[in-house]
């Protein structure tokens, strides 16, 4: 699922005020910046250029991550979602997302970088199916409080941002604000991973129950293993030239957790963790359920699994 093409189009019609050599640099130093600042805090854009940059760049990745996190989830547990609070909203494509999804009538993005909040706002302001019921606020994750409670808290691609010396006490400022539902969403590498593994510690130990992707509380995938999911994005002219990519796609790996304070009913499906291997005769699937990770084979003769299980990628439940 694409970012709405009504907002790829404001974006495009504000880049075409910039340099194509200073919008490609921005690109670059906004990636570099992510990659080699992680965990430190630091502010990672400051201009109005930079985060035009930001959002034709990693806007469509961070949208398509969050779509496919909150769909998986609802297929566990779907509450009556009213209000979403965006905590790290950047320009936004969390709040966008499951805005796309959910029937939200409130939506709340918090944000620390005035440049991010400007675009964010502008953005939202083009979009009619968003802009009269949100709202956007400066603040500090690290710092500040919120009072208000929220039917779902969505936080896509913060954690990483964040010294590890924190990131405890910002799960529990997250898990406070929310009333049904905690959606956490990190890159999909093993520090992204390690990131969702001690936040879903955290939540339970607070009493969450964790809904999505975890069919078990306990990883019971060995040490120095981690899952990741992938999503495929597809790239406009300028994305691709921001990116100096040859294809018109790119494939965004994330991990995710979601947790509630309710009870769920436990699912009997079980998740797909790798890529299925697909033969002429049968698939075979790399599985997580309740007790352990296997290897399972569907073959031709389980006809309707068959079907199903051919179209499935990673991030599935079967």
């Amino acid at each position: 699922m694409d970012l709405p093409i009504e907002i790829k189009r404001y974006i495009e019609n504000e880049l075409n005020t910039i340099s194509k050599n200073e919008l490609q640099n921005n690109a670059k130093n906004i990636s570099l910046n992510y990659r080699t600042n992680e965990g430190e805090g630091k502010r990672l854009l400051k201009s109005q250029n930079e985060a035009l940059a930001y959002a034709i760049s990693r806007m469509p990745a961070t949208y398509e991550a969050v779509y496919n996190s909150l769909k998986h989830s609802i297929e566990i547990y779907n509450p009556n979602i009213k209000t979403m609070a965006d905590i790290g909203a950047g320009t936004g494509a969390g709040a966008i997302a499951v805005n796309e999804i959910l029937d939200i009538e409130e939506i709340e993005c918090f944000e620390r970088e005035d440049a991010m909040r400007k675009i964010g706002k502008k953005i939202f302001d083009n979009y009619y199916n968003i802009s009269e019921k949100s709202n956007w606020n400066k603040f500090d994750i690290c710092k500040d409080e919120i009072a208000k409670k929220y039917d779902l808290v969505v936080v896509s691609y913060m954690l990483n941002e964040i010294s590890n010396d924190k990131k405890d006490i910002v799960v529990e400022k997250l898990w406070r604000i929310c009333n049904k539902m905690l959606l956490i969403v990190e890159p999909g590498t093993m520090q992204g991973y390690n990131n969702i593994i001690n936040a879903k510690k955290k939540l339970i130990e607070k009493g969450g129950k964790i809904v999505a992707p975890c069919i078990s509380n306990e990883c019971k995938l060995p040490k120095n293993d981690w899952c990741n999911f992938s999503c495929r994005v597809q790239r406009t002219k300028i994305h691709k030239e921001l990116k100096e990519g040859n294809v018109p796609y790119e494939d965004e790996k994330y991990i995710y957790i979601a947790a509630t304070k309710d009870e769920i009913n436990n699912t009997d499906k079980k998740r797909i963790l790798r890529h299925p291997m697909i033969y002429s005769g049968f698939v075979k699937l790399k599985v997580c359920d309740e007790n352990e990770i296997k290897e399972i084979t569907i073959t031709k003769k389980d006809k309707e699994k068959f079907k199903v299980a051919r179209k499935s990628i990673a991030g599935d439940l079967i």
